[in-house]
């Protein structure tokens, strides 16, 4: 199809190419309905132990927050996690404790060491939180030997030597918390004993 032109009465040119491009766009949706499609992407993995080895399983995650006043959250090392909040902090999401795989002998001692200083910073868009007050649980692959501020020393209760435990502790939540996202690191050092 060409253009149009309409000069009645000394008026600009007016192209009619808009109707025939809203034509086809028309017959096309009535001739091509929608079909929706959608999909979705899943992660899988998996862990080969080595003797003498640990591996981290998954990170610590105090899910989300809503904060008024400040206050604490604290997480388990519970194989049933919980976190409890404290103070002007809501918790609204589910949380995880840091959860490791080790492998060594069944019987052998293993020393599990909290984090250096016993704290961890998160940094985000607001001051600083800090992490205290860890917990190490060993669930039934590990048996509790003895205790100390800075370790847990286990015993590991499994015929393949495989155990898993886990870390948890104390979120530190400053009064008008800024909203965002607050990462932080730590070590877990193990002596195979």
């Amino acid at each position: 199809m060409k253009p149009t032109y309409d000069h009645k009465q000394g008026a600009a040119p007016v192209f009619s190419l808009a109707k025939l491009v809203a034509s086809l766009c028309a017959l096309w949706l009535v001739a091509n309905p929608a079909h929706a499609q959608s999909s979705s992407n899943v992660d899988t993995q998996t862990v080969l132990l080595e003797p003498l080895t640990l591996a981290k399983l998954s990170d610590m995650d105090f899910g989300d927050l809503l904060v008024t006043t400040g206050g604490t959250v604290v997480l388990s090392a519970d194989s049933v996690t919980t976190c409890i909040a404290t103070g002007g902090v809501v918790h609204t999401q589910e949380c995880q404790p840091a959860t490791f795989a080790g492998s060594g002998i069944s019987g052998q001692r293993v020393r599990v060491r909290r984090p250096i200083g016993r704290t961890i910073t998160l940094t985000g868009p607001g001051d600083d939180m800090t992490v205290t007050d860890f917990t190490i649980d060993g669930g039934a692959t590990l048996n509790l030997v003895n205790s100390n501020p800075n370790w847990e020393r286990f015993r590991i209760n499994t015929l393949d030597g495989v155990f898993i435990f886990r870390v948890g502790g104390t979120l530190n939540v400053n009064p008008n918390q800024l909203p965002g996202v607050y990462a932080g690191s730590f070590d877990i050092r193990i002596d195979y004993q």
